[in-house]
């Protein structure tokens, strides 16, 4: 049955381009442990997707891209069981031709999606699959097919964080060596799965209590080592939604560099503070926390129906003082027209490449076009902001995204063209102050294992 249902899945985000809201509708009646395989399998055939088929067209000698929807996700599915789990060959095998045969009649299909399973089962048992890369001559190429990304992707980032990548690579003999092993390890660490942070609701709950509850649970945790209020679940295959307090709005699912943005803000009680692009609110419940419920939030955002989840999650995480509006800012500042605010939000709409190891599938939805038409938004979002912001206000731009362009030359053209200065971040925390570069800051996967962020953090 979890076989048929991520053949079903694979299937219809091929015809879609959707795959969360698909997979979270086919996971819903599951079991926590079928819930956790169905995700494993579907989330790892689109992380891996370039590598399976690679293999696949090795092996077979046959284009993936010929071969019908349902047979092409069969074998990418039994070509990802057998190079990243330890479900035994039979069970692949069984369970997949099974699912498959729901879906293709004809014996010469399942013959072949057989015929090429047991070609993968034989080079993966005498430890040969890899050696199937050796295949493609280019070794940057190599590396890229081997950790699943588009090879125009992993060189932009080659080229913007030269230096990073060096000292990832640094075992290596020559400066080619360490590109190529850095290269690798900055590509695999968005392939690794992403842990699920907790941030405690302090409007309702202590830290030392919320503590207790996940003892008394038997869920095991961790601390974060330098954000604090911020836990992580190291428990595997933990259903979100059964967690103790998930229902009072007891913590809120945000990852640390999420969090960090409403850090680096700093907001106060009493001061006026505007968050753009709010929904679905996890920025704006951090400033309700953070201030206790003694600011007052104007939450701005676009979109209809995420304003309702908005709206849904404060009252749920007990945040009060916050006035959602229904306003998009780039044309019209509707009722914010004569104000003028302390501090201002801009977690603007971005590529999200910074958060590929949480959505995969972002490997494959991204392009430069697309990139540079949001570069265009957020400079719109810059430029009218500023309108708001008191003389003396604060202003923290953030995006989850690797880009230059939507950081770095963002940031050139708001001090150069915009009015902005740099602020300073004030109080940071120490292992983060050596990737400080003037007013802004980025995180990385590889490092404190934090999604990929950009800050800049600006006065009036």
């Amino acid at each position: 049955m979890i076989r048929e249902k991520a053949i079903k899945i694979l299937c219809l985000y091929e015809r879609t381009g959707e795959l969360k809201n698909i997979l979270d509708k086919f996971s819903k009646r599951l079991k926590v442990n079928d819930k956790a395989l169905l995700r494993e399998l579907v989330l790892g055939v689109v992380r891996y997707k370039r590598l399976l088929d690679y293999i696949l067209e090795q092996i077979s000698g046959k284009k993936i891209s010929s071969q019908k929807l349902e047979v092409r996700n069969a074998l990418r599915l039994i070509a990802y069981q057998f190079l990243f789990t330890n479900i035994p060959p039979y069970a692949i095998m069984n369970e997949t031709l099974n699912a498959l045969k729901r879906f293709v009649k004809q014996r010469k299909s399942i013959g072949f999606v057989n015929a090429v399973g047991r070609k993968i089962s034989k080079l993966v048992e005498e430890k040969k699959i890899f050696d199937l890369l050796e295949n493609e001559k280019d070794p940057f190429e190599r590396i890229c097919i081997k950790e699943s990304f588009p090879t125009w992707m992993a060189k932009r980032w080659k080229n913007f964080y030269l230096d990073k990548i060096l000292d990832l690579g640094k075992e290596g003999n020559t400066e080619e060596e360490k590109i190529l092993n850095g290269t690798q390890k900055f590509l695999n660490s968005l392939n690794q799965d992403a842990p699920l942070w907790l941030r405690v609701n302090r409007l309702k709950i202590v830290p030392e209590a919320f503590e207790r509850m996940l003892i008394d649970a038997n869920i095991s945790y961790e601390k974060h080592e330098f954000i604090p209020d911020i836990y992580k679940i190291t428990q595997k295959g933990i259903d979100i939604y059964n967690l103790p307090g998930y229902k009072e709005g007891l913590f809120y699912i945000q990852d640390p560099a999420s969090y960090l943005a409403v850090k680096l803000l700093d907001p106060k009680p009493g001061e006026k503070i505007l968050d753009l692009c709010a929904a679905p609110g996890g920025k704006t419940l951090s400033i309700a926390h953070m201030t206790g419920n003694n600011a007052q939030i104007y939450a701005v955002d676009i979109n209809a129906k995420k304003i309702l989840k908005l709206e849904e999650n404060l009252k749920k995480y007990g945040a009060t003082n916050v006035k959602v509006l229904k306003l998009d800012i780039t044309k019209d500042y509707g009722e914010l027209e004569n104000m003028e605010f302390d501090k201002i939000l801009i977690d603007a709409p971005c590529s999200g490449t910074g958060v590929i190891r949480r959505h995969p599938e972002g490997k494959w939805n991204k392009s430069l076009e697309l990139i540079e038409k949001l570069q265009g938004v957020q400079r719109k979002l810059l430029q009218r902001a500023y309108k708001l912001l008191k003389p003396g206000g604060r202003l923290l731009y953030t995006v989850c995204s690797l880009e230059k362009e939507e950081g770095e030359e963002n940031n050139d053209i708001a001090l150069k063209h915009m009015g902005y200065k740099e602020a300073s971040f004030g109080e940071i925390v120490e292992p983060l102050k050596e990737d400080i570069k003037k007013n802004t800051l980025r995180t990385f996967p590889f490092k404190y294992d934090l999604d990929g962020f950009f800050y800049a953090i600006y006065t009036k």
